[in-house]
């Protein structure tokens, strides 16, 4: 890899890390103090982003959902309720039986995100909220290796996230530096796969869950490729529609 090369690669990833920051620290502002809310985290992977947000809301009463039944160990050894299933199913949980449900990075692996947002809308009570994150595909980024025609770089994938067709974002997605809740994915076969199957334009992801009859209460983009973190919080308040990440908060209303 040459100088200017890396050089950019170290750019483009320092860029990466700031907007998974900058929402990450949003989901946390999103959290509503609530001593006895019950929350589930889908797709928790190892726990430590769920303990953080739970923290937030202040409860003790945690449910840790994944396929990977060696994650869910790690995250049960922190005091997370282990719950196993795949998502492109039933969540395996009665109807509004939890407060809180958080889904980070999770909606562009599945199969079917319709079925996910339908059952996260039957499991949450009523007046309980969604906290959920996940890469837009109508970012400028995407919009533009489709103009010169190759695939959007959040995906979807063909293969792997690996599998990219341009050299430097196959090395992004390699990079042991990128958190494995963020890498890896396990279909609904048990293969483990770094794979995005449906990304979700900005509008597109609105419209589901209004479907769904949910009140989105707040929707935030981030991450502006290929701008700078300074110009990227101008443009993605003035440009949602076109960031890297869309963060919703979605309520269930009450009956």
């Amino acid at each position: 890899m040459g100088l200017c090369q890396r050089v950019f690669r170290r750019y483009l990833d320092s860029l990466y890390f700031a907007m998974r920051n900058e929402r990450r620290a949003a989901q946390k502002v999103m959290m509503e103090p609530d001593s006895q809310a019950r929350l589930l985290d889908c797709g928790c992977r190892e726990g430590n982003n769920t303990l953080q947000l739970a923290r937030c809301v202040g409860t003790q009463r945690i449910l840790g959902l994944d396929y990977n039944l060696t994650v869910l160990r790690q995250a049960a050894q922190k005091g997370i309720s282990p719950l196993q299933a795949d998502l492109n199913r039933d969540i395996p949980l009665e109807g509004n039986s939890v407060d809180v449900i958080v889904a980070s990075d999770v909606l562009e692996h599945l199969n079917n995100p319709d079925i996910f947002v339908g059952e996260m809308y039957r499991v949450l009570r009523p007046n309980g909220y969604v906290v959920l994150d996940t890469p837009n595909l109508a970012s400028w980024h995407n919009i533009f290796a489709l103009l010169i025609g190759i695939q959007p770089f959040s995906g979807p994938n063909i293969t792997t996230m690996e599998d990219a067709d341009v050299g430097l974002v196959q090395q992004m997605h390699r990079s042991t530096r990128y958190p494995l809740s963020e890498r890896v994915h396990v279909d609904c076969n048990g293969h483990e796969l770094a794979r995005h199957i449906v990304v979700i334009a900005f509008v597109s992801l609105i419209k589901l869950f209004e479907r769904w009859g949910f009140h989105l209460e707040q929707v935030h983009g981030f991450g502006y490729y290929p701008l700078p973190v300074p110009l990227a919080h101008i443009f993605q308040r003035l440009d949602p529609r076109h960031t890297h990440h869309v963060l919703i908060k979605a309520r269930k209303p009450r009956v």
